[in-house]
């Protein structure tokens, strides 16, 4: 299937049915603050960053109707999470003293194995990953069976969205019970980059990167308590290429981490990136445009690349540890092996013996072959070793594979 592949039946009846495509943000926390029965947010400045959100949903991403009312559910969601979770901090304080061990962290540019590596990872019953459920659902209900009823949300999920692209789940398959990425819960803040990877919103994105992420780190900090809260410590293993973009952001809020940085030719990982954004736009938009999806988002890998490694430059005693993606591939479990020896972790029998198992549950193309051409983005292999040749100079690796 190609870029212009189909809509499937119910997108394309609502579509016909139904002609809103904006998006009101007032009536959505009045919506939120009546579903849950709370009306603080937490941040005199919080409903202002969704207008502006908002704002530049309605001008600029181009919904279709079913668009609209999907982002509408899904910022609903987001902020009766925000209202339950300040509620919670009221109620229960001693949450924010919980103190989570030094965790593992993986940064590195999308497509580039992150999110094999951190399943890998998570599988080590020492360690623990954010699960889908829990992203979309972080803080518990008050009610019987509430996290069964999380966990069957997820699951609902899940099959929604294999439903509206099975060409986006087959790139990036969101598993209801599998690691996910925590950058759900600093979207709980308005401060992260779903938006833009899912719409097109450059002012939105453009006012995001000038805010302090401070913010929105503080926020998933406090989330990974509340996940932690009345269970025991276990080694977090966090994952998202947001990192990058805020190195500095991340090293001040873990200075203790183990930062993965993992590596692969950008001429292999932009324009199946580019294919991720793309088919994710696509779900909600009318008209997404492939070559402006390139644009943005090599411009903004390009910013990630070069702000982390003068963060690195600058701070020579960071934990780094630096994976290259054939390696992964080749030998996942001697990586692992080595990646502990590197960090003083044991090695023993149960955990090769998990990380094998979790090597036949994660096959890639588990959901079907993600094909793509970087010409359907307007990238050619010397456009991109252009760009990206800051990066191929200091890993010269890379330029042999």
């Amino acid at each position: 299937m190609g870029l212009h592949s189909q809509y499937p039946f119910l997108i394309r009846a609502y579509n016909r049915l139904f002609s809103n495509s904006q998006i009101d943000y007032k009536k959505l926390i009045l919506a939120a603050q009546k579903s849950v029965g709370c009306s603080d947010f937490g941040a005199s400045d919080y409903e202002n960053r969704l207008k502006l959100l908002c704002d530049s949903i309605n001008k600029e991403a181009q919904l279709h109707p079913f668009g609209a009312f999907a982002n509408k559910e899904r910022l609903k969601g987001l902020l009766k999470n925000r209202l339950r979770a300040i509620q919670l901090f009221k109620e229960q304080p001693s949450i924010l003293e919980t103190q989570l061990q030094a965790p593992i962290i993986i940064a590195g540019l999308q497509r580039t194995g992150t999110t094999f590596l951190q399943r890998l990872l998570a599988s080590d019953a020492d360690n623990r990953a954010l699960l889908s459920w829990e992203a979309l659902n972080p803080i518990p209900l008050n009610e019987k069976n509430e996290e069964k009823k999380r966990i069957q949300q997820a699951l609902m999920g899940q099959k929604a969205l294999r439903y509206m692209s099975p060409i986006f789940f087959s790139i990036h398959p969101v598993e209801f019970d599998s690691p996910e990425e925590e950058i759900l819960l600093n979207d709980m803040t308005l401060l992260s980059a779903i938006p833009e990877a899912t719409l097109n919103v450059p002012t939105f994105s453009k006012w995001v990167a000038a805010q302090d992420h401070g913010i929105a780190y503080d926020w998933m900090i406090k989330m990974l308590q509340v996940l932690e809260w009345k269970k025991a410590a276990k080694t977090w293993v966090l994952k998202t290429p947001q990192h990058l973009e805020y190195m500095d952001v991340v090293t001040q809020k873990f200075p203790e981490s183990v930062i993965i940085h993992t590596h692969r030719h950008p001429k292999e990982c932009i324009p199946s990136f580019c294919s991720m954004v793309y088919h994710s736009r696509k779900i909600f938009s009318k008209e997404v445009d492939p070559f402006l999806v390139a644009q943005q988002w090599v411009q903004k890998n390009v910013a990630m690349l070069k702000h982390t490694m003068q963060v690195h430059q600058n701070n020579p005693n960071i934990s780094v540890i630096n994976l290259y993606y054939d390696d992964l591939i080749k030998d996942p479990i001697a990586c692992i092996k080595d990646i502990y020896a590197q960090i003083g972790r044991p090695w023993n029998a149960r955990i090769e013996a998990e990380l094998k198992q979790a090597t036949l549950l994660h096959k890639k193309n588990k959901y079907g072959k993600h094909e793509y051409n970087m010409s359907d983005f307007g990238l050619t292999e010397a456009s991109i070793e252009a760009d990206f040749s800051f990066y191929l100079d200091a890993h010269p690796r890379l330029k042999s594979l």
